[in-house]
């Protein structure tokens, strides 16, 4: 149970690094906005 809770809170971090990596890529590309696209489809595959 412990390993689970451990997992799920691993997975809700790296989540979040994810979403304010591309929001920072986002503020500094803003005129390219296919490529933040691009790398959030890449990482969700």
């Amino acid at each position: 149970m412990s390993i689970m809770q451990i997992f799920i809170f691993v997975e809700i971090f790296l989540f979040m690094a994810v979403v304010l990596w591309v929001k920072n890529l986002n503020s500094k590309q803003s005129r390219q906005p296919s490529l933040s696209k691009k790398t959030i489809r890449d990482l969700k595959f």
